[in-house]
This record gives C-alpha cells, structure tokens and sequence, in this order.
C-alpha cells in the first residue's frame, strides 16, 4: 500500500508527506475515523514512505528491498498491534491470518476481522503479554534500515493495557514511530491521546470513492456505482461491502413501500409485511439503512434548498415530490419509527408483525400531512 493507492485524503497525505521530507514528522500519531476512511490504508502507505531508500515528493518508489517487504507485510522493522482471541495471545500468533486480511483488502472493518478468524461469540482484545512483546520488540535494534515503526489498529482494544506503553509512547528509542489507529475517541485513555499528534480522517469524497471504485472494478456499471458511492457516505469498506451484496440495496422496495403505506390497502400491507418477514436479515437492514439514508437527504434538502440530493435521478425525483408534501416535524416522526425497526429488529422481534404495525403507523403520519394522491403515487413513476 502506498500513497497512490489510498482513496482520496489528499490534504492528510500531503501533512505527512511534507513532515517526513522535513524530518518533522512526530514520533506518534494517532490516527482516528473509520478504517474505511482510511485509516489503515494512510498507516500503511506512511510507514513505506518512511521506509522507502529512494522516495520522491509525492510517494515510496516502490522498486527497492524495503519497499517490496513493506508490501507484503514483511519488514522486520515494521510492527503489527491489532486485537487477538484468547486471554494469553499476542499478534505474533495471528500474523498469517493478519497478512492475508490486509492484502486482500485493506479498508476492512473489525468485525470483517473477527469473522476471518472464526470468532463467533469470542470477544477481540490487545492483551498484556502483547503490551509486552510491543516493549520488547521496541528495545532492539532495527534489524534494516534507520527507522523502527508500529502500527496499532483499533486502539480501543487496548482499554486499560495501554497505561503499559505510556512511557515508551512518550519518550521512544531514537528513530522510532507510532501509528495508533481507533474509531472512536472517547474509548481511548486520555494519556494516550494526550501523547500523540491527532490525524482526523473525514469521509472520503463521493467522486474519489465512486471512481475508485470503477478504477478497482472494470465490470462495474457506472449507475450502479454511483448509488453505492452515495450510500456508503464516503466509507470505502461500506462501499465494497454493498458492491459486493447488492441485495442490501433496497432503494425500488423503500419507493414501493411509501407508495402502498399511503394507499392504505390491508390486504397490501399484509402481503407487504409478509415479503419483509421473508427476506434474510441483510436484506431487511439494507431496507432500512437506505430508507434512513433516503430521509437524511430529504431533510437535508428541506433545511437547504440548495443541498446537492446525494440520490440518483429516479429516488430524487421521488423525493422532491414527498418533502413538498411533509413537513420537517413529520420526516422526524418517520425517522423515529424507521429507526424502531431496526431496535426491535436487533432484539429479534416478529419481522412480520413489527412490519405491519410500522406499516399502519407510517398510513396515519402520511395521510395527516399529505394531501395530494396523484402526486404520491407518482413518487417511483
């Protein structure tokens, strides 16, 4: 992985490799978003950019002994952190697995993780004896080149272990760098952040993941893409997820059904809450995720008329109709019960049954604050 190769992020690369081409570049970072931001994917690229005998302004060369064994997950001075299975394993144990993961695809999530493992019910960690092996490692010597470096992935697997790195965080051997990865900042020690130079990875922008996306998928239809590219809200892992699941794109179904919910049909909505009973559980969150992600737009827009309708043509027309009909407070209403069947869904609640009454709910919200039939029943023509 080099820089060439992380979806969009320009700005943060840039910072980095300016940092390194300077000699500024701190001696640990903490690197925070979702890995489908990139936040592994920018670790990576950066510790072949520091590794790198023959670097240029803009990325590793790619031609030289370090960068061919930065690639493969295989330089020696090149450390892995990331959460194992089992109260007495360390990284070392999982390091096959951990490279087959990562060169397969590197915007993956924990969970993704997790299942490549076989972990089922097993709950990940970083354990101490692999706070210890971080420590151990660290003392030695590079065994090539002038630089040591560690990449820890999902931080918040540390939890309280991380008090034992605090001191080599704070004051490393010479030449040595840390890269921390997490999502979510609240579950770091605040000691831990406190010694690190904060990198925040924001979304990636819609054109750079769409065309990556086609760059990385010849077969790809530029259509189809550009839904996923919307949907996934600038997270690559998501994105390669619903590329590969179309299933859980449930944009035509989420149309179909405000359209039978106005009209009010029993019969319809039985049958309806029938065919939602039936669908396997990715199927019936797809629905609901873009039904949420169809209500974000549509707020959105009525806040600001000038917002750009991340939607394809077919679902923006459909929703231009619908915010003239409905009121923000109402859009609200419908948020709160789309977002009740995803609760009670969790909880394993009767599909069918909590498919129809939110059905029936959704009739009386609609038919309170819609008044014109033709235009409803347009919405997917």
């Amino acid at each position: 992985m080099d820089f060439g190769s992380v979806v969009g992020q320009d700005l943060i690369k840039d910072s980095l490799r300016d940092a390194v081409q300077r000699h500024r570049l701190p001696h640990a970072l903490l690197f925070l978003g979702k890995t489908g931001h990139g936040t592994l994917a920018g670790a990576l690229a950066l510790a072949r950019y520091i590794m790198c005998e023959n670097r240029s302004a803009t990325d590793a060369c790619g031609n030289c002994s370090n960068c061919h064994k930065s690639a493969k997950l295989i330089h020696p001075d090149i450390h892995f952190t990331y959460p194992t299975l089992g109260a007495k394993m360390t990284s070392l144990d999982f390091i096959v697995q951990w490279r087959q993961f990562v060169l397969e695809n590197t915007y993956r999530e924990v969970q993704d993780w997790f299942a490549f493992n076989n972990a089922e019910n097993k709950q990940g960690n970083i354990t101490a004896l692999e706070c210890a092996r971080v420590l151990k490692n660290l003392s030695l010597k590079t065994f090539e080149g002038n630089f040591k470096i560690h990449i820890t992935w999902m931080a918040e697997y540390l939890a309280k272990q991380a008090n034992r790195l605090l001191k080599i965080i704070e004051e490393p051997p010479q030449n040595t760098f840390f890269i921390i990865i997490a999502e979510n900042q609240d579950r770091i020690l605040n000691t831990i952040i406190s010694r690190c130079q904060l990198v925040s990875f924001p979304p990636i922008n819609d054109e750079e993941l769409i065309r990556a996306l086609q760059d990385g998928m010849d077969s790809l239809d530029q259509q189809w893409a550009t839904q996923v590219g919307f949907l996934s809200s600038g997270d690559m892992a998501k994105a390669l997820t619903l590329v590969k699941a179309p299933e859980q794109v449930q944009a035509g179904q989420w149309l179909t059904w405000m359209r039978l919910v106005y009209k009010g049909s029993g019969i319809e909505m039985k049958e309806w809450a029938d065919a939602f009973a039936k669908m396997d559980k990715e199927s019936q969150k797809g629905f609901i995720q873009y039904g949420l992600f169809f209500l974000r737009e549509m707020t959105l827009s009525k806040l600001n008329p000038s917002h750009q309708v991340r939607l394809l043509e077919k679902e923006k027309a459909a929703l231009i109709k619908l915010q003239q009909l409905i009121d923000l407070a109402s859009i609200q209403e419908v948020i709160d019960l789309v977002e009740g069947l995803i609760f009670h869904l969790e909880r394993n609640a009767n599909a069918r049954i909590l498919m129809l009454d939110a059905s029936i709910q959704m009739h009386y919200l609609l038919r309170n604050n819609i008044h014109h039939v033709a235009d409803i029943k347009s919405l997917s023509k």
